[in-house]
């Protein structure tokens, strides 16, 4: 898989997609206070009102406030909204 990772990087940099997340990896979006949206998540590791965890390929992704929930959640991308405070990414193992 090593591999293939790396023949992705070098076709996103001559295709000078740097930005654009390799297939599997995790893709992040905060908008505005009150959602977050994640891509290629593989699972929520802990659910509560103050906060979320997701496992993704390389660790696990924290996202902490108030008030916070699950608005969607299908196998390629999940969507908490609430009060965001922080979302913290944590490379290894929880």
């Amino acid at each position: 898989m090593k591999k293939y990772k790396v023949l992705f990087e070098r076709i996103a940099d001559a295709a000078d997609l740097g930005t654009e997340p390799l297939p599997k990896e995790p893709l992040v979006e905060l908008a505005g206070e009150n959602r977050v949206l994640v891509e290629n998540h593989q699972g929520v590791i802990q659910y509560g009102c103050q906060e979320i965890c997701l496992k993704v390929c390389y660790g696990h992704i924290s996202i902490s406030g108030n008030h916070l929930e699950l608005a969607r959640m299908t196998k390629e991308q999940l969507v908490v909204t609430g009060i965001i405070d922080s979302v913290h990414l944590c490379r290894g193992r929880k």
